[in-house]
């Protein structure tokens, strides 16, 4: 898939978004910041400081933080920064993410909305880079390039790599049409496409994405607006969110989030992107299986059959000795074989109503000298 881009985006090369230029404030759009948190006080002061700093006229940009139903000093480290525009919208119940992020849209004054999470620090210019991408009338979102600080997680090497190659499709499919989905992370919208999420909806971000794709307004990918985060510190962690995406990948195809067939690129990168990605167990299954009932028929067979159990053995080794999990070839055959088992039980879950809207927060780490990040 990521070769067929390459190819077709060399055909439209000069196509995107017209060049960014400086917007002067009085013409600068106002946005407001949302910050959906539920239990977020490792990481929601530095947050606020980091959204103080993003290179916004403070007065084009409003901050609201969705409180839902926090039970730890998320509240009382919110309200600290009221005097310098913090608002903060506190519900008692613990909801789900959807219905706080639709209580805060409708609190909005922002024309757009960058939604965003706690524990995702902004570069500077990140703010303004999507806003001005949004100038093309044709754009209904944007999203950037949320960079993952892995030297804590015990998936280091096969995240980043995930990573890598997820934002040089992007960027591909960005330049072609629209990108399959926002890094729910960091991503500006027009509030007029914004649409009331169903208060079970689990994956909140892609449902939105999807929202802008049929209302005909592109959504793109800008790699120079920069944030970082930390990488999932434990692999259990990390097994349990990807559980929670393929659930609500499962959502979302059951209820018809994706593309229309008549747009044949976005329904494409779709399929491929996304579809093939969440049904990748099947195919797996299916791999396995004709190379071992193909065994005797050539060597390709067994060659193929020998890098799966390559790929399986390095995974059991590393399940056993955590301490290879970082490592380049056990640590990327173990985030591979993992995250395919995560979208197994959570294709399972989606499916039969198992999985909770709510939160269930995986662990955060606070980044060493968070607030500004100078990320190149």
């Amino acid at each position: 898939y990521v070769v067929v881009l390459w190819l077709l985006s060399g055909l439209v090369r000069g196509r995107g978004t017209p060049p960014s230029q400086p917007g002067q404030t009085e013409s600068l759009p106002l946005v407001t910041l949302i910050v959906p948190a539920f239990n977020e006080e490792v990481v929601l002061e530095a947050k606020l400081k980091n959204s103080l700093e993003i290179d916004y006229p403070r007065e084009r940009l409003e901050i609201l933080v969705a409180s839902d139903g926090s039970r730890d000093q998320t509240n009382e480290i919110a309200s600290r920064f009221a005097d310098q525009g913090v608002r903060l919208l506190a519900f008692e119940e613990n909801r789900g993410k959807a219905s706080a992020m639709n209580d805060a849209v409708r609190e909005a004054r922002g024309e757009l909305l960058c939604l965003c999470d706690a524990n995702v620090m902004f570069r500077p210019d990140a703010l303004r880079i999507l806003v001005e991408k949004l100038r093309d009338p044709a754009v209904g979102a944007a999203t950037g390039d949320v960079r993952l600080l892995s030297a804590d997680s015990e998936f280091g090497e096969g995240e980043s790599l995930y990573y890598r190659i997820e934002r040089r499709i992007q960027e591909y499919e960005s330049a072609l049409g629209s990108t399959m989905g926002v890094d729910g992370g960091m991503y500006v919208i027009r509030k007029e496409l914004y649409r009331a999420l169903p208060r079970d909806t689990v994956l909140d971000d892609f449902k939105t994405s999807m929202n802008v794709v049929k209302a005909n307004r592109r959504l793109i990918y800008e790699p120079s607006a920069v944030a970082i985060e930390n990488g999932t510190p434990l692999s259990s962690d990390e097994f349990r969110r990807r559980v929670r995406v393929a659930a609500g990948a499962a959502q979302s195809v059951k209820r018809g989030d994706f593309p229309p067939p008549w747009h044949p690129f976005n329904f494409f990168a779709w399929f491929s992107h996304k579809f093939l990605r969440w049904t990748g167990p099947i195919w797996l299954v299916v791999l396995l299986a004709t190379t071992i009932a193909l065994w005797n028929e050539g060597w390709i067979y067994r060659v193929a059959l020998g890098c799966q159990l390559l790929v399986y053995g390095l995974t059991l080794i590393a399940w056993v000795w955590p301490a290879l999990r970082t490592s380049r070839v056990a640590g990327v055959a173990f985030y591979f074989t993992l995250s395919h088992l995560a979208i197994a039980w959570g294709t399972i879950k989606g499916l039969f109503l198992m999985q909770s809207g709510t939160w269930k927060r995986t662990a955060r780490t606070p980044i060493p000298g968070s607030g500004s990040p100078t990320a190149n």
